[in-house]
């Protein structure tokens, strides 16, 4: 045998007698790779244990369930074989299997949107024929208080009033900045910070003083001459030379104290006055009457209060009731550079002579040194003969200066282009810790209220929510007024509610001012609010003889002024007063908050941010703004009733024949607006009705019919601006609500934020203009009757 590496094998032991080879083999194939065999263990036989499990487990469950499942597939394999049958005889069955799927969808979700019990914040949700989506608005209201924190807003407040933020200055700046990260942080939309334009002044202390022989007016604050601590007035006139004259004590320097004056043989042209703050008359209309008596110049002496007997309050004097905003654009915006703006003596709403204020230790110094003429609280008027007082005032004017409001929205789901507006005064006159930071305040703390449940809950709005912190609030209301201006077209067709925030919390009685239209929405929202162990809708009942008075007395200075006589967007404040405080002084600051005991636990700033929380809540969710036709038609009946009065006493003081004036007319159009009202709360009714019935499904028709009743009742408000180009007062154009340019700071015999065109004329004793104004405003109530009506 021949081996195949070439060499001969060896014979087997038969062979042995073979002679061996000489030489050894060579091993040529040593490192040839070795082939690996595989090798079969041996089965081991089965466990006893496992074979008894697996004969358990056929016998008593695979084979019972394979007896169960073999007929049921048996039937069903019967049944898909009728199905296809069936389906064959209606037609494609690609077709029909699918109508059969959508309707087969369509009952199960009606079944859960009609019978399921939801604690979601949710109501009804979209279904596959409906529009629009519901959520609960009670639930989401007692959510709000789980974001409520106490404690950020005292931190918040103390923050605030530790920078002086006087219009235009550093500290003002740094806070709007404040404002608008932490609306952006919040995650507020469309965030702006919005730079304009507008004349602001402040005090130089080098060439403005006050003195009288040997004594003179220590013109600051607190021993320190920085420029927050000095005295001025906000828009005030400079003068070009030092005024020296003798001087007189008119009071608070209303119309009746001069008249006093006067009949009392003292002579007023070229006297420098001596006025007081507060009183019925606002302060720049002080300066007004003033400068029709021919006064020289207007020294304030601002009240005695306990915290200091040399607090010096610094009021704008700019004529506020002529047209709020820039002083020197009266009626339009001064947002664009190009615009033109009027010189000093040409605008109606600037001072024509000098102002100042001086504090009640001061002005007490000056007042000793008078004799003679009228007694005004044991303080003589003067003669007319006292020693020359001389004056310098020498602010220094930036006719051009920057101001910021911060503007942030949480945009809405449905009709996202009208929206609710909250706003707040941040600037101050020093620290403002209850002027304006306590409304400021407040607005960071919706703010996170409501980015808040949108996060949690993904809940969003039916109708936007607007936040607006405004600066200049002191010069005018330049920050409001311009804002509106520059935007007024989109804001006629979008706003709807204006929610002050000024000065929020001053005491423990609480003030309510709202438009008719908001009664109803505020009263119920006071009932949702513990105050205590009871409701701040007890509490107000409480304090007020069991009622609940909600006034339309929108008569101070405040960034409501622009809403209401630019746009008439209807607008309410809620706030606590009480407490006298230096307002605009340095002496409105954090400490004195804290011994004031005003708010130590900020209990009453978590029950206003509640409850104005709920009132937006209830003005943005509400499918139907919530207006209440009803009570603003009766408000309106009342209004007229007391203008009837009204002309009754000032037709009395005339000397001649009486006049007389007809309301007839005005009575037949407030009858038609009441018809329409009550056809459109029975609308309403018969609406919710049709959504509580349907399980919350909206018919995209019955979607349309209250958008379109929404959209008529925002229009509604803009028919009651006046057309008249060439307006006197500027700034005012509401023919239904608004101020008289006579009108007082607070109410008084007559409900006098009510007709203002009409008041005015009646005031002036032009009856005929007074008539003209009184069939003019029956007509636009008829035809806003009318207009409101038409769903077309």
């Amino acid at each position: 045998m021949t081996s195949h590496s070439g060499y001969q094998r060896l014979d087997n032991v038969s062979s042995s007698s073979t002679v061996l080879p000489m030489h050894p083999p060579e091993y040529d194939d040593v490192h040839t790779p070795m082939e690996q065999f595989e090798i079969d263990d041996p089965q081991l036989p089965a466990s006893g244990l496992l074979v008894k499990f697996a004969n358990n487990f056929n016998t008593r469950i695979l084979r019972p369930v394979t007896r169960i499942i073999d007929p049921i597939y048996e039937g069903y394999k019967y049944f898909q074989m009728q199905y296809e049958r069936s389906i064959l005889k209606l037609g494609n069955p690609l077709v029909v299997k699918r109508l059969l799927y959508v309707s087969f969808v369509m009952v199960i979700v009606f079944g859960i949107t009609k019978y399921s019990d939801n604690d979601s914040i949710s109501g009804a949700s979209v279904g596959a024929f409906t529009r629009g989506r519901f959520y609960d608005i009670d639930k989401v209201g007692e959510s709000i208080t789980h974001f409520i924190d106490p404690k950020e807003m005292k931190e918040h407040l103390e923050y605030f009033s530790s920078i002086p933020h006087i219009t235009g200055t550093k500290g003002d700046l740094a806070l709007a900045k404040y404002v608008q990260s932490f609306f952006k942080n919040n995650g507020l939309h469309h965030v702006e910070l919005n730079e304009l334009e507008s004349f602001t002044n402040y005090p130089d202390k080098t060439k403005t003083y006050l003195k009288v022989e040997d004594f003179e007016a220590t013109l600051f604050e607190q021993h320190n001459e920085g420029m927050e601590f000095l005295a001025f007035n906000p828009n005030s006139l400079n003068t070009e030379t030092p005024i020296k004259g003798s001087f007189i004590y008119v009071n608070y320097g209303e119309a009746e104290d001069y008249d006093k004056v006067i009949a009392n043989g003292v002579e007023v042209k070229d006297k420098i006055v001596l006025v007081k703050y507060g009183g019925k008359t606002p302060e720049p209309n002080k300066v007004y009457i003033a400068e029709q008596h021919k006064a020289k110049a207007v020294v304030f002496i601002t009240k005695k209060y306990s915290v200091s007997d040399d607090v010096i309050q610094r009021e704008n004097v700019g004529l506020t009731r002529m047209s709020p905003g820039d002083i020197l654009t009266p009626g339009w915006a001064s947002e664009n550079m190009y615009v033109t703006r009027l010189t000093w003596d040409k605008s109606e709403t600037t001072p024509k002579i000098p102002t100042i204020p001086v504090s009640w230790k001061d002005g007490e110094i000056l007042l000793r040194k008078l004799a003679g003429g009228v007694d005004f609280d044991g303080y003589k008027s003067g003669d007319g003969k006292s020693p020359a007082l001389e004056l310098s005032v020498q602010n220094i004017d930036r006719p051009m200066h920057q101001v910021w409001n911060v503007a942030g929205s949480i945009e809405g789901r449905e009709q996202n282009e009208k929206g609710v507006i909250i706003g707040a005064a941040r600037d101050s006159g020093c620290y403002g810790t209850m002027g304006s930071n306590t409304g400021t305040v407040a607005l960071l703390e919706m703010v996170k209220i409501f980015t808040s449940m949108q996060r949690k809950y993904s809940w969003t709005p039916s109708r936007s929510i607007f936040f607006v912190s405004f600066d200049a609030t002191e010069y005018n209301l330049a920050g409001a007024a311009e804002w509106i201006e520059n935007r007024k077209e989109s804001l006629l067709k979008e706003g709807y509610v204006y929610i002050d925030l000024s000065d929020l919390v001053a005491g423990d009685k609480l003030l309510i001012n709202a438009n008719p239209f908001l009664h109803e929405v505020i009263g119920n929202c006071l009932q949702k609010v513990k105050a205590g162990d009871s409701t701040m809708y007890d509490l107000v009942k409480k304090q007020n003889g069991d009622r609940v008075p909600m006034g339309n007395d929108f008569l101070e200075t405040k960034n409501y002024v622009p809403f209401i006589n630019y746009i008439n967007i209807p607008s309410m404040e809620i706030k606590f007063t009480g407490v006298d405080y230096p307002k605009n002084s340095c002496f409105d600051n954090f400490d004195n908050f804290e011994t004031s005991g005003v708010d130590p636990k900020m209990v009453k700033h978590a029950q206003m941010v509640e409850l104005l929380s709920r009132i937006a809540l209830e003005f943005a969710e509400s499918p139907l703004i919530p207006y209440n036709f009803r009570d603003f038609t009766r408000e309106l009946e009342l209004f007229e009733q007391d203008l009837e009065r009204y002309a009754e006493v000032q037709v009395e003081k005339v000397g001649r024949a009486k006049p007389v004036l007809h309301f007839d007319g005005l009575k037949r159009a407030l009858n038609s607006l009441k018809s329409v009202s009550e056809n459109y709360q029975e609308w309403a009714r018969e609406w919710k009705q049709f959504i509580h019935e349907s399980g919350g499904m909206e018919p995209t028709i019955h979607t349309m019919s209250r958008w379109r009743w929404n959209d008529n009742m925002v229009e509604f408000n803009g028919q009651f601006l006046t057309r008249e180009i060439q307006h006197q007062r500027a700034g005012y154009k509401n023919i239904l609500f608004g101020l008289p340019f006579i009108a007082p700071t607070s109410k008084g015999e007559f409900d006098w934020h009510s007709f203002p065109f009409i008041r005015n004329y009646i005031s002036q004793h032009d009856f005929e203009s007074a008539q003209n104004a009184i069939n003019q405003l029956a007509s636009v109530l008829e035809s806003a009757a009318l207009n409101y009506r038409d769903l077309s």
